[in-house]
């Protein structure tokens, strides 16, 4: 009688195919993890390029960048007050193809403390803008910490930006640019309350200076009070304790940036004052547009000084005119 031989795997056979494939995966995996970052992180420098470039052709269609966030009454406008403001992210729609939108909102008679009770606008407004969001982010579409300025202090919530402004190189964001109504020394950067900076404000040189950075959304996830990523279009200037804590909730914190903390700062407390910073997903720091249009990422272990004292490298970016020389520390 034919015996017939049978060919397969044998079980040690198939446990050793089965470990080559598990360590196959272990070492692409991770390779595989990187260019998917490297391809949001390219994205994100391509993002703060083009709002770079939307801050160059506001300038040359007005002689100035936008503010950093506008007062339109025509009486009152002298008192930091607790109503909503347009934001700069407003102001720039236009140059990121976005008209019709900048129609609809209507920043130049509508003040933003008005409630969006026309359910057009509102379902406009609370669309998700792709040149606003960093893809390395994991936050929602909306900006789920706040019911916004922009409906009245209401529950309508407005898009997370990861984007913010060059409000402050060393202290907490100011409203204004001097004496900020409460005596402190006000705003370094190029934004603040109807700002109206221009390129020959920037006596550093534009390619010394930052334009816009990185802000995650809940980026110290263990913190008691996480920081807020930005949000679209307004925000409130004063937060029950005066403009020094303009910062808070719908406040400042949602369309400026100052360096009262490092970049990725390990933990924020539940402070206003510590959620100011800059932050991104993107592992060892954090990317930022400077004013000559150019995108730079900018490690979260460069020297960060919290004195008041210009001295590190960091601080002297986010100055337009303090007159320092930008060294290596």
């Amino acid at each position: 009688m034919n015996t017939r031989s049978r060919s397969g795997f044998t079980l040690v056979e198939l446990l050793v195919v089965i470990a080559i494939i598990g360590v196959l995966i272990a070492l692409l995996l991770p390779a595989v993890q990187q260019a998917r970052e490297a391809a949001r992180r390219m994205q994100c420098t391509n993002n703060l390029k083009q709002l770079a470039i939307a801050m160059h052709l506001h300038h040359d269609a007005h002689g100035k960048f936008p503010q950093g966030y506008a007062d339109i009454r025509s009486t009152g406008r002298a008192s930091i007050d607790n109503e909503g403001h347009w934001s700069w992210s407003t102001f720039v729609l236009p140059y990121i193809e976005q008209t019709a939108l900048a129609d609809l909102l209507n920043a130049d008679e509508l003040d933003a403390s008005t409630a969006l009770t026309d359910s057009t606008v509102l379902t406009a407004a609370q669309q998700t803008q792709a040149a606003f969001r960093c893809p390395s982010d994991t936050g929602p579409e909306l900006n789920e910490n706040v019911g916004h300025a922009i409906a009245a202090g209401g529950d309508n919530l407005m898009p997370v930006s990861n984007y913010v402004v060059n409000n402050n190189n060393y202290g907490t964001i100011q409203a204004r640019s001097t004496n900020n109504l409460n005596g402190s020394s006000g705003a370094t950067g190029l934004f603040w309350r109807d700002s109206e900076s221009s390129f020959r404000d920037i006596t550093d040189g534009t390619s010394n200076t930052f334009l816009l950075g990185e802000k995650s959304y809940q980026f110290a996830s263990s913190a008691p009070e996480p920081a807020y990523a930005g949000s679209l279009y307004a925000a409130r200037d004063f937060n029950t304790t005066g403009p020094e804590q303009a910062s808070g909730h719908q406040g400042l914190v949602a369309i400026f940036g100052s360096l009262r903390v490092p970049i990725n700062p390990a933990y924020i407390s539940s402070s206003v004052i510590e959620r100011q910073g800059y932050s991104s997903r993107h592992p060892g720091g954090a990317q930022f547009a400077l004013a000559d249009g150019s995108v730079r990422f900018f490690s979260e272990n460069i020297e960060h000084s919290v004195d008041s004292a210009i001295n590190s490298t960091i601080e002297r970016l986010a100055g337009i005119s303090d007159g320092a020389v930008i060294g290596e520390n």
